[in-house]
C-alpha cells in the first residue's frame, strides 16, 4: 500500500471515528432498540397505509400482535390526507407547478411495568407529512398523471418510513 493510500484510510478511519463519537447517525439510522416488543397498530378506517405499516414494522424487528391485550405498544395512525394545490401558474392561466401532500396523525403508548399500554390523554398526536411538487405540462397529460401517481407511490412510501422511524425514536427516548 502506498503512503497516500495509507493516508486516505487513516484519515477516512479518524473522521468515522469522530461522527460517530458525537452521536451523528446517517438519516434513517435511528438507534436501534434491543427488544421492540409487540405492537399493535391501532387504524383508523379510511387509513390506507395498514399492511405497508405492518411489513416496515416487521423489518425493524417488532412483532405485530393480533389484539391490544396482547400488545407492549400502541400505534394509533389516523387523520389520513392527500391533497394537492397549485403552486404557479402560467401567464396564460394553465397550472405549471402543484405540490402534493400525504399525512397522518400518529402516537405511541408503550406499556409501563406489568399496565397495559395507554395514550397519553395530555399529549396530541404527532403529524407526519410528506411534500413534493411538480411541473404539470398542458402538452403531456398522460405523462404527468403517469409521473403523478409514481410520486404519489414514492410519498406513501417515505411516510411509512417517517412514522416508523418515529416510532423507534419515541420508544427510545422513553427507554
Amino acid at each position: 500500500m502506498n503512503r497516500r493510500a495509507w493516508m486516505r484510510l487513516a484519515g477516512s478511519s479518524a473522521a468515522a471515528t469522530l461522527i460517530s463519537g458525537c452521536g451523528f447517525r446517517p438519516r434513517g439510522s435511528v438507534t436501534e432498540l434491543a427488544d421492540p416488543g409487540a405492537i399493535f397498530v391501532d387504524i383508523s378506517r379510511g387509513v390506507t397505509l395498514r399492511s405497508d405499516l405492518q411489513s416496515a414494522l416487521q423489518e425493524r424487528a417488532f412483532r405485530i400482535a393480533a389484539n391490544r391485550d396482547v400488545a407492549d405498544i400502541l400505534l394509533r395512525i389516523s387523520s389520513e390526507q392527500q391533497s394537492q394545490r397549485i403552486v404557479s401558474i402560467q401567464s396564460t392561466g394553465r397550472v405549471s407547478e402543484l405540490e402534493l401532500s400525504h399525512s397522518v396523525n400518529m402516537q405511541v403508548a408503550r406499556r409501563k411495568a406489568e399496565e397495559a399500554p395507554v395514550y397519553d390523554p395530555a399529549s396530541q398526536a404527532n403529524r407526519v407529512e410528506v411534500i413534493r411538487e411538480y411541473t404539470n405540462d398542458a402538452l403531456g397529460v398522460l405523462g404527468k398523471e403517469q409521473e403523478a401517481r409514481i410520486l404519489r407511490e414514492e410519498m406513501r412510501e417515505e411516510l411509512v418510513r417517517q412514522v416508523v422511524l418515529r416510532t423507534v425514536a419515541t420508544l427510545v427516548d422513553r427507554s
